[in-house]
Parts: structure tokens; C-alpha cells; sequence
């Protein structure tokens, strides 16, 4: 477990567990972001020589049969004759009971793939995954690399899959594999030309969202196919965080400053110029 920050309350929750020998809570003291926070504890497994690598976020929940169901994909996908880079689980919002679907690349917007329209298949091909609940093979991310921890947060994974999609792997959903998340602090109803559930985000995670969309628009591993339809996400996020949902005024101005640090090519943590590329 690596802790990014958290209070000792943590570690306190964790005590039972870390005295049966099984659990190591590595404590960073303060917060590195979750790149830096993925890094240490892939780096760990990596020097423990672990063959498979899962990474999950603390507000995750994996169901039963999860583990195997994402293995069993990519052996599915490999049979098939996918260079399978990592796989992902189907999860479900459990405030909401809405479930998210894969993501691919389409030419003017994203494609939405889910299990249903995949039939008996094992598994769907998708050009990024959510880290939380990623499964990934040792060798892959030895060719791969670590995560870029200089996005601090929020695109990291898309970075990450998108990168070994440009060495020849494939991101796979897996459909027999399920996991609980909540994405955001909260979920707002939008009614357009149908209803969708569309997680909130504080100020600060709109900086990056709006700062790292941007930057990975630079990056040449990054398919045209992927910031095209990003930039139009990127502009209806701001129009309704900046309108609708509150603090607007704070979401605004935070916005503003994401996409003018983006602009800069500035990365790191919010505030720290050191971080510039």
C-alpha cells in the first residue's frame, strides 16, 4: 500500500493487516500524485520479481473473480493475437449503478465499446484503460515504462496506454472482470440527447484535466484521433463547470489556468514552475 499523504488514521485502519507480515504500507509523507504514487509501488513489485502487476486506487473495490477474470482475458486476447499491453475490468459506479463503458479511438469522437455489443467474447479492444484495476505484465511495462509522473494526475493512464499503443500493444477491457469505483466526488444527471452521468470534479482536478489534455496533445505518441474529440470534451467541460455546476467562478478561474499552463507546456504539481518541459 503505498499512502500518498494520508493522515495517520490510515495506517491505524491498516494495523491488523500490516501485523500478519502481508501488508507493507510505504508512507510518502505528503502528495506526490498518482503517478509517483503508481511508480513506487510497481517499482516494488518489479525488484520482488512479481510476474503480474495490479494496480488499484483506494476508492476501488474489486468483486470476486476479478483477478482471474482479467487474467483470463488476456490469455483469451493473446490467443487471438493481441500484444496485450493491459487489461482492465467492466466497473460500476455504486452510487449510481451506472456502469461505464471501454473507450477507442474514432476519428471525429470517441467510440463506446461495451461487453454486450462484444457478444461471447472474453474481451473487447480498447485504446486506453482506467488505471484503477489495471492489470499488466511485468515484461510490458519494463518495455512500456513507468507512469509520466510529471502529469501529477488525471491522464496519466491515457498517457500510459496510448504510449504502448504506439509500441504495438493493445489495451483490453475485460469482460468477466467487474470492480466497484466511483469516478469524481459526486455525479451530476445531464439530459442532452440522452441522460448521462457525468462525474464532478473539485477546481484543482479541472486544472489538470484541462492542463494535461493539452499537454498530451504535444506528445508524438498521441494520436490526432485522440485530442481531436478530447478538445471538444475538454471545451463542454468547461462551458458546464463554468456555468453549471459549483463553484463555478473557482472552476473558471482554476480552468483558466490549466489551459494557460498547458499553453506553457508547464507540468508537476499545480504551482510549482520547476516543473516546466
Amino acid at each position: 500500500v503505498v499512502d500518498n499523504g494520508s493522515p495517520d488514521a490510515l495506517e491505524e485502519g491498516l494495523r491488523s493487516f500490516i501485523d500478519t507480515g502481508k501488508v507493507e504500507v510505504r508512507r510518502l509523507g505528503r502528495n506526490f500524485g498518482i503517478a509517483h504514487a503508481h511508480n513506487r509501488g510497481l517499482e516494488t513489485l518489479l525488484i520482488d520479481g512479481c510476474e503480474w502487476l495490479l494496480v488499484l486506487d483506494q476508492d476501488s473495490v474489486p468483486q470476486p473473480g476479478m483477478v482471474a477474470g482479467l487474467r483470463n482475458a488476456t490469455v483469451a486476447a493473446r490467443a487471438a493475437g493481441v500484444a496485450v499491453s493491459a487489461a482492465g475490468p467492466r466497473y460500476v459506479d455504486p452510487r449510481t449503478g451506472h456502469e461505464p463503458f471501454f473507450v477507442g479511438l474514432g476519428r471525429w469522437r470517441f467510440r463506446k465499446l461495451t461487453c454486450a455489443e462484444a457478444g461471447n467474447a472474453a474481451f473487447v479492444r480498447a485504446d486506453w484503460i482506467i488505471s484503477s484495476g489495471m492489470l499488466i505484465e511485468a515484461r510490458v511495462l519494463r518495455d512500456v515504462g513507468l507512469m509520466r509522473e510529471d502529469l501529477f494526475i488525471d491522464e496519466v493512464d491515457t498517457e500510459w496506454c496510448l504510449r504502448a499503443r504506439a509500441k504495438g500493444y493493445q489495451s483490453i477491457g475485460a469482460c468477466g472482470a467487474l470492480m466497484a469505483h466511483t469516478l469524481g466526488s459526486d455525479t451530476i444527471r445531464v439530459r442532452l440527447n440522452r441522460n448521462r452521468h457525468v462525474p464532478i470534479h473539485s477546481p484543482i482536478r479541472l486544472y489538470y484535466i484541462m492542463r494535461n489534455g493539452l499537454l498530451l496533445a504535444r506528445m508524438p505518441h498521441v494520436p490526432s484521433t485522440w485530442w481531436m474529440p478530447n478538445f471538444k470534451r475538454l471545451v463542454a467541460q468547461f462551458v458546464m463547470f463554468s456555468t453549471i455546476v459549483p463553484p463555478r467562478l473557482r472552476n473558471f478561474a482554476m480552468m483558466l489556468r490549466g489551459l494557460r499552463d498547458g499553453f506553457l507546456n508547464r507540468s508537476g504539481p499545480y504551482g510549482a514552475r520547476s516543473g516546466r518541459r
